[in-house]
């Protein structure tokens, strides 16, 4: 099985996925129906986030669900900043020859 890659980068090295406030989650799993990617999980009464790199970059379509809104993302700044530093990283050509495998 071939590592995960988002634009080419690889998938690993890109911080996005969900973080729960477990002061605010109830553990209704609202979050878990929802997500077609199956990044969450229960775990008897609690939520958890058991697979973060399934989850798509720059996807947010499970926080506005969640109804005590203990679900956040890195901020969009700060994810285009790792994009732009891994794209340095790897260099563009190298990401453009990934892209087209």
């Amino acid at each position: 099985m071939s590592e995960k890659t988002y634009s080419g980068l690889p998938r690993k090295e890109i911080e996005w996925y969900p973080r729960i406030n477990y002061d605010l989650c109830t553990g209704c799993g609202v979050c878990v129906e929802f997500c077609h990617d199956h990044v969450y999980e229960k775990q008897g009464d609690k939520v958890v986030v058991a697979r973060p790199y399934d989850c798509l970059v720059s996807c947010e379509s499970c926080r506005p669900r969640c109804p005590v809104g203990a679900i956040s993302f890195p901020s969009r700044k700060e994810l285009k900043q790792t994009l732009r530093a891994l794209r340095e990283k790897y260099g563009y050509e190298q990401v453009k020859e990934v892209k087209t495998q």
